[in-house]
């Protein structure tokens, strides 16, 4: 069992690396590379909050990770030496990138002694004025929590001091030149001459502490009322603080001289503690991308998603044909205009929808609650643990409570992930709509998803039952739509093994799967049997993949690549040919991971019309063409892209068709 998965976060690791990749691509415009950089950046630090505490667990119990057999020590030094090699890609890339702005005349950010007499009288009086007040000298104590970003450690003969980096000041300081930039820890580091000699500093670094932020949600019982449930979330955001740490990153120091010295001075395995060749957290960069993205060429060209043609009510349209759209290529508007004209409807008398992430000022809201007002009976599932949103989320739930909507919180163990919002008459029939997105208008505009409207009744009549089961906790038979806990798993595993037996009997099939992770090990096994016998896989996973290749003999034809470009690919799809006989195209809120399987509320669904059936099969086609944007796995583990001289950007080919539509394609 042991050789045949990958360790899921060792392969969230390698997703980071193809993100550092993009700062790589000469195709990707100047400022779009330094934004990458600060989304791996951002994502190693969610990576450091939510997952490694994980790996720490297994080296202090002694433990094996149960998927490959590795000991703990073994996933740790692998994790550490990953991260290694991404680091020192991200920080070769962006030393050139830094080299090219200066070069090129967008911005220079220099070093306190390439600094003109004038210009270091600019800073030197910043710092006077507004640095030096704000100067906080600490012993330094284990139990001391570091809550700001950055710090200066200091020592000296006596003691060890820490000193925080005001975050309200900005990283980067103006010059007094125009175009040129300095990091404020280098015109600290330049003023401390008095410190140095007043303490009789001897070392001088910054550092920068990650912490585990995965509290558990310890609390959860199914039996527990709506209101007790509110109220103990609010307690768990009030008492929720830094846990252990579980990454130092330094500079100005020898690298391992500083790793020694802080894994002692931190109680720490010297494999949570890194070198940075570098300034700590290039996040910072988000600031250069903000200061000159007016220059068009710097940039991506900018495209507006296509809108419904608002002179058609799209109620009427969905009344008697369906509608599936693709965002960011579709507005996320298409929604809200559905939305919108069923709070306008006469006939509306009940509006029900699932909330996990919201943006703030939500348009969604607005109309909710204007619904509310209007007498509509309306319901909110809004699932409080979205990690990191729970303070928005508990807001919103506040916020509909007071302008009239019934909130509730749906399944208190289980994470209610799905999203779909239903459109009801008096007698029962309506409209719905299924996505694989949330109901966020900002992350709408770079995430991939798809939505699907229809006023079937039999999806109807499914999402009747699945608001009845959030409601009352009672579970009834769908004759579409399939949910997990545990349904989505199973209907996947009968879907793969019915391909597998049609494509025994005619040598025709495929399994297609595109999602954001792939970490099951019950879905992994079924791949590997109906691969044994050469059922066809190709698979699009987005982040973490456990599936190994190479294992299931001669007959395996199995295909996995990830898509990393400009848009963030969200969407999951499924699409199953069973042999001669027929073809059956899903979408769904979850990825093939044991939690979104197992211990959430999600939902899956066929697309059953024909034309939105034959769109999504459209769509399917171009994914598995794609090999601009694509990173193909190998039988190593290793990913590499495989560019050709006309080859295909799914994500670009959308966008380029942009300009020959003015409106969504109806018919």
């Amino acid at each position: 069992m042991k050789d045949k998965y990958y360790n899921r976060d060792l392969s969230w690791i390698l997703f980071d690396r193809r993100v550092i990749d993009q700062a790589y691509d000469p195709n990707v415009p100047f400022l779009e590379k330094l934004k990458f950089l600060t989304i791996a950046s951002n994502n190693l630090d969610e990576f450091f909050r939510v997952r490694v505490h994980n790996i720490h667990n297994l080296v202090d119990e002694n433990k094996c990770d149960k998927r490959t057999g590795l000991s703990g020590k073994g996933v740790l030094d692998r994790e550490y030496e990953l991260n290694k090699r991404n680091i020192s890609e991200q920080y070769k890339v962006y030393d050139a990138l830094m080299k090219e702005a200066a070069d090129k005349g967008i911005f220079q950010l220099v070093k306190y002694k390439d600094l003109s007499d004038s210009e270091k009288k600019t800073v030197k009086k910043f710092y006077t004025k507004k640095i030096l007040p704000r100067l906080d000298m600490q012993r330094f104590s284990k139990e001391y929590k570091f809550r700001k970003n950055l710090y200066f450690l200091m020592e000296t003969p006596k003691y060890t001091y820490t000193c925080p980096i005001p975050e309200d000041l900005g990283r980067l300081l103006e010059t007094g030149v125009a175009g040129r930039y300095i990091l404020i820890e280098d015109v600290m580091r330049a003023m401390f001459k008095d410190l140095i000699r007043k303490y009789k500093i001897s070392k001088i670094m910054v550092f920068r502490a990650t912490y585990d932020q995965n509290k558990p949600y310890d609390f959860l019982d199914k039996d527990m009322s709506d209101e007790e449930y509110l109220e103990k979330m609010i307690h768990y955001v009030d008492t929720r603080d830094l846990r252990e740490i579980m990454r130092i990153e330094f500079s100005d120091e020898d690298e391992e001289k500083g790793r020694k010295y802080f894994s002692k001075l931190m109680k720490l395995n010297k494999k949570s503690v890194y070198k940075i060749p570098g300034p700590v957290d290039l996040k910072f960069l988000n600031i250069f991308y903000k200061k000159f993205r007016d220059q068009s060429e710097l940039v991506n060209k900018p495209f507006n998603g296509l809108n419904w043609n608002d002179s058609n009510n799209i109620l009427e349209y969905l009344s008697h044909s369906s509608l599936l759209v693709q965002y960011p290529y579709d507005s996320f508007n298409v929604f809200i205009e559905y939305l919108n004209a069923a709070v306008q409807d006469p006939k509306t008398t009940k509006i029900c929808i699932t909330i996990y992430r919201t943006e703030k000022d939500s348009e969604l809201l607005r109309l909710l609650k204007e619904a509310a007002a209007k007498g509509i009976d309306v319901t909110a599932v809004v699932e409080l643990r979205a990690r990191f949103d729970e303070v928005h989320n508990i807001e919103v739930a506040k916020t509909l409570k007071e302008a009239g909507v019934k909130v509730i919180f749906g399944d208190k163990v289980n994470k209610v992930h799905s999203k779909i919002c239903m459109v009801l008459h008096a007698d029962n029939t309506g409209y719905v709509q299924i996505g694989t997105g949330n109901y966020n208008a900002i992350t709408a505009k770079g995430f991939t998803d798809i939505s699907y409207f229809t006023s079937n009744q039999t999806y109807v009549n499914d999402a009747i039952k699945f608001f009845n089961y959030l409601t009352t906790g009672k579970k009834s038979h769908y004759n579409l739509l399939t949910a997990s806990p545990n349904g989505i798993n199973d209907m996947v595993i009968a879907n793969i093994k019915k391909a597998a037996k049609a494509y025994l009997r005619d040598g025709q099939g495929e399994v297609f799967m595109k999602v954001n992770g792939l970490t099951d090990i019950d879905i992994i096994d079924a791949i590997y049997d109906a691969a044994k016998v050469g059922l066809p896989f190709r698979l699009i996973v987005r982040g973490p993949c456990s599936l190994k290749l190479g294992l299931c003999g001669p007959k395996e034809n199995i295909r996995v690549k990830s898509i990393v470009g400009q848009l963030l690919e969200h969407s999951r799809i499924f699409k199953f040919q069973f042999g001669n006989e027929h073809t059956e195209v899903w979408i769904s809120s979850a990825d093939m991971m044991t939690r979104n399987l197992e211990r959430r509320v999600e939902l899956a669904v066929p697309i059953i019309e024909e034309k939105p059936k034959q769109q999504l099969i459209k769509i399917v086609k171009l994914f598995s063409k794609d090999t601009e944007n694509s990173y193909v796995l190998d039988d190593d583990g290793d990913y590499a892209k495989h560019s050709k001289k006309h080859g295909i950007s799914a994500q670009q080919t959308w966008l380029s068709r942009l300009k020959w539509r003015k409106y969504i394609k109806t018919n």
